[in-house]
């Protein structure tokens, strides 16, 4: 009898297992991919405009931009030298040479409409992506005038030079604190989103970008959540069972590309980010990925205008599928009749420093606006931030001062 040797075991060894981001485990889910063939058609040889430019989004956005070379990229921020900086970075190319696309600064507050018509007019952008404004809830709740001022007299500043340039895209950074608002801050960033509405049917095409709470690898949540979690101290959290959407700055600045791509009739479009993550699992998580399991947390009651839970689209909103799998977006209802006559006498009472008709007239213009007045709890340091953790010295009552979103 013959022997024969045994037959190798020929089926393919299975494929490596496909390495999970820390961010992705962070929002337990997968980073989405934005920003792809239809955003490089949009933007390659056009010139662009960015508002807010230094900020987590407005700068994580501009390189976005950048690389998917536009003809020019026009960086419009009220911080001289962080423009300076980011104008230097971007102006050289992946070698550090000189980069093809022309990069130019200009110094600007959006609350002033005489210069952003200016910056708008000398720049001749074909997009203009405006992602300025004040985008911390506790600070607008305290300070309702400014946020006004910042937010809505400065996105119609922004609208109205748009038109008036013949613009062909303008997208508009708002928040999921848009739907069902319960703070100024929701309150103004869905006027922002009415402002698009009243502009429709000229020579521009609108859109609005609802974004979560912005997280990155070297983003101000997780740089203070490391600090204070490598340091032994206690971790604040508004309340155990508050729970945000969360998105990477790279998800943000694509999905803003994408949306401009995406407009039609001033839509308002959201990123599918799952059911949000409660706050409380977010920290756990990163102090297992720092390997320091062992977390204080104490919590401190939820803070003026927050809400447990933030939704991408109110209950009244219809969802629509759009061109892409994980973006969804809604077309709201017709602005309100006698929406501009209304918007300057907020204006005006903004201007004046009048919090009381501020208020007043947030609810006149927005009926799907409740607000919530919560009382502070005594001996707390003001609140700045609206992510669901807090710190006395950046963060209170929940996300990053600068989310973006924001």
């Amino acid at each position: 009898m013959r022997w024969f040797p045994p037959r190798p075991n020929r089926r393919a060894a299975p494929p490596p297992p496909v390495p999970v981001s820390p961010l992705a485990l962070l929002m337990g889910r997968d980073e989405v991919a934005l920003a792809g063939l239809r955003g490089r058609r949009l933007v390659r040889g056009r010139r662009v405009l960015v508002t807010g430019a230094c900020g987590t989004v407005g700068s994580a956005l501009c390189r976005q931009v950048r690389r998917l070379e536009p003809e020019a990229l026009c960086l419009v921020d009220k911080d001289a030298a962080g423009l300076a900086r980011l104008g230097r970075e971007l102006s050289a190319g992946p070698g550090g040479e000189p980069g093809g696309t022309a990069v130019t600064l200009a110094e600007a507050d959006v609350r002033d409409g005489g210069r952003v018509d200016r910056v708008v007019r000398d720049a001749r952008p074909d997009l203009l992506f405006h992602t300025a404004g004040q985008n911390e809830l506790a600070k607008v709740e305290q300070d309702p005038c400014r946020g006004v001022a910042d937010n809505v007299v400065g996105t119609r500043h922004a609208v109205d030079s748009a038109v008036r340039h013949d613009v062909q895209r303008m997208v508009f950074v708002s928040s999921d604190k848009a739907a069902e608002p319960t703070s100024v801050f929701g309150a103004t960033m869905r006027l922002g989103e009415l402002l698009l509405q009243t502009a429709t049917g000229g020579p521009t095409c609108f859109a609005a970008v609802r974004v979560g709470n912005v997280i990155g690898e070297a983003g101000a949540l997780l740089s203070l959540l490391a600090h204070r979690i490598s340091s032994g101290e206690v971790v604040t959290i508004t309340h155990p069972e508050v729970a945000r959407h969360f998105m990477t700055v790279a998800e943000a600045a694509g999905l803003l590309i994408e949306a401009a791509a995406l407009a039609e009739e001033a839509e308002t479009f959201v990123l599918d980010m799952g059911r949000p993550v409660p706050v409380v699992e977010l920290v756990h998580r990163y102090a297992e990925q720092l390997r320091l399991p062992e977390v204080t947390i104490r919590f401190s009651g939820l803070g003026p205008g927050e809400k447990l839970a933030e939704k991408a689209f109110a209950d009244s909103e219809r969802r629509i599928r759009t061109a892409h799998p994980k973006i969804w977006g809604t077309r709201p209802a017709p602005p309100p009749a006698g929406l501009p006559q209304l918007l300057d006498e907020l204006a005006a009472a903004a201007g004046a420093g009048d919090d009381v008709r501020v208020r007043l007239l947030l609810r006149r213009l927005l009926p799907e606006y409740h607000p919530v007045r919560r009382p502070l709890p005594a001996g707390d340091p003001p609140p700045s931030g609206p992510s669901g953790l807090c710190d006395a010295r950046s963060f209170h009552t929940g996300c990053s001062p600068d989310p973006p979103g924001l």
